[in-house]
């Protein structure tokens, strides 16, 4: 029996990705570029493996449309308003002047003014898959430079609506653009008007029949259709199905059901994403980059140098920092996914020349695959800007004005170390400070915010953002400095809540009374996560332990703050 060809392009898609991503892993390189080299090595390009590119590059869309679907699960409608201002203020204005900029210039050289709007349009995106993955490699997701390129990224998604449109449009004869525009408009806020009410209504219900029938085979395929069902409706409305899917990902960000349906979504787009990077690697003509090797690498440079510079200037124009400009310029310099469909839209309308369409989509694929390695150097170049800085209050302030409902932990030892793991494990913004100033150096530097100071201090608790923070953790074995910094917090705010470490169960009610609003005793949850151990060993369920845990925990707390209490009264 022999093969058949799809099942013989699949074995050798996951061959390359298996064997490449591995050597990416032991070379300490992103996976990102060996996905990239991966994808050029087995294309129509390079060794012609595979040659039906579209074939496969269809089921790699899948991968744009689980990581929108994702990136909307992790924001839901609350944090997005909290970002308004850079989505909507800051995004906007990036793809704005970007494109402005880009169609400018390609006015300027003889082009037509039609295809320099696409080009600068298009040429104004940047790589959310890409982006978003060298960003969770780094570790800085809760980083400014993370919160800034994920605003920056959701605006350019959304931008691809309206280019889409305009693109669509230049190809119809004889209809009014301003009439053809209106129409669109219409019908996509019609769409959206839709999906946003039905699924306030029927999502949850929905979710909540599913999983009463307890089956975890049934949940996930209903996470799928779900995804794809309403990527679809806004296909067939004329919309981008990414646009979507991160429609749904804000709806079941609202719901109960989001940690569940998180972990379901997360391998397809794990697997989609890493073959759309290899579909990116296969459209790479390396016939064309040999031939026009300089050509292509100086417009690559100039690409990758204009948008950094523009988003520099943007970013201090905004307010931030020079290491989080340069950053943020380097992190998000390349073209992106959606540029290819809208070039590739573009050249079928006839707005392109082939050999200029050709060159636009070779350039941006080099520009991808060179993000992982810019990236990293312009965190190395931010690093050594800002290690001096790190005790400044007013850097603090700079990298902290667009946080929000964030946590702010005091001491980012172990303890806070892992408290901040867990709060990003749930997409919760935060910030930690430290006293240790070689321990601030080294975290910064793997992406954690952490800044230098004492929480003591109300200039430093006020240059963190505590006015706008959700909650504080102060994670201080020393529980003198703990009751300085709660009664700091106090002195600013009286209803923040606190919660405190204690060293042991009769130092719980002096941080109580000071004014946390929990104190947890080290010594003593040690002792019963201890216990816990040893009698799931010896047999006992997890049911019965969790019970006899919270028994023993809320007996042992009351007596201790009674017995305080007493002594107190004498």
């Amino acid at each position: 029996m022999h093969a058949s060809a799809p099942l013989l392009e699949i074995v050798i898609l996951l061959c390359a990705a298996v064997l490449s991503v591995a050597v990416c892993r032991v070379i300490r390189l992103s996976p990102v570029i060996g996905y990239l080299a991966a994808g050029t090595a087995i294309g129509p390009f390079g060794l012609g493996l595979i040659g039906n590119v579209e074939a496969t590059a269809g089921i790699a869309g899948f991968g744009i449309i689980f990581l929108l679907f994702l990136i909307g699960l992790e924001l839901s409608f609350e944090r997005l308003r909290g970002m308004r201002h850079h989505v909507f203020e800051f995004g906007g204005a990036q793809v704005l002047v970007t494109a402005g900029l880009f169609a400018l210039f390609f006015l300027g050289v003889g082009g037509h003014a039609d295809a320099a709007i696409v080009i600068g349009g298009g040429l104004a995106l940047s790589s959310t898959a890409i982006v978003l993955q060298v960003i969770a490699e780094q570790g800085e997701k809760s980083s400014q430079v993370g919160r800034l390129s994920l605003a920056i990224l959701i605006l350019q998604d959304l931008a691809v609506i309206p280019l889409l449109v305009f693109v669509s449009l230049l190809g119809e004869q004889g209809k009014p653009l301003a009439a053809a525009l209106t129409d669109a408009f219409f019908k996509a806020s019609l769409c959206l008007t839709f999906i946003f009410i039905a699924g306030r209504l029927l999502l949850r219900p929905f979710f909540r029949f599913i999983a009463s029938l307890e089956n975890t085979e049934l949940f996930s395929a209903t996470a799928m259709f779900v995804v794809l069902g309403v990527a679809l409706i806004t296909s067939l409305a004329g919309l981008s199905p990414a646009l979507g899917a991160f429609m749904a990902g804000l709806l079941i960000a609202e719901t109960e059901f989001k940690p569940q349906v998180e972990s379901d979504v997360l391998p397809f787009k794990g697997l989609f994403l890493g073959l759309f990077f290899m579909t990116v690697g296969m459209s790479l003509n390396i016939d064309m980059l040999r031939d026009r090797f300089g050509s292509i690498i100086g417009l690559t440079v100039a690409l990758m140098a204009s948008k950094s510079l523009i988003i520099m200037a943007l970013c201090r124009l905004f307010g931030f920092s020079l290491s989080t400009a340069i950053h943020a310029g380097f992190l998000l310099s390349q073209g992106g996914e959606f540029a290819f469909i809208l070039f590739a839209l573009a050249g079928t309308q006839g707005i392109f020349d082939p050999s200029l369409l050709q060159v636009l989509l070779v350039v941006i694929t080099v520009s991808m695959a060179l993000t992982p390695l810019v990236a990293q150097l312009g965190k190395k170049i931010a690093f050594a800007l800002e290690k001096y800085s790190i005790s400044r209050p007013e850097n603090m302030i700079e990298e902290t004005l667009d946080l929000s409902h964030h946590v702010i932990i005091s001491g980012y030892g172990r303890v806070g170390h892992t408290v901040g793991r867990l709060l990003e494990v749930e997409n919760i913004p935060y910030v930690a400070i430290d006293m240790d100033s070689f321990l601030v150096a080294r975290e910064r530097k793997s992406g954690a915010p952490v800044y230098y100071g004492d929480t003591a201090r109300v200039h430093v608790l006020n240059a963190l953002g505590i006015a706008r923070a959700r909650a504080v953790i102060i994670t201080h074995s020393d529980t003198r400095v703990a009751l300085q910094t709660i009664a700091s917090i106090r002195e600013i705010n009286r209803d923040l809540p606190i919660v405190a470490r204690a060293k042991n169960i009769e130092k719980v009610l002096k941080l109580e009374t000071a004014g946390a609003n929990l104190a947890v005793a080290e010594m003593f949850e040690t002792s019963l996560q201890l216990g816990g151990a040893l009698l799931k060993l010896l047999g006992t369920t997890d049911y019965e332990i969790s019970r006899i845990i919270d028994v023993f925990r809320a007996e042992d707390y009351a007596m201790t703050r009674e017995s305080e209490k007493e002594q107190v009264g004498a």
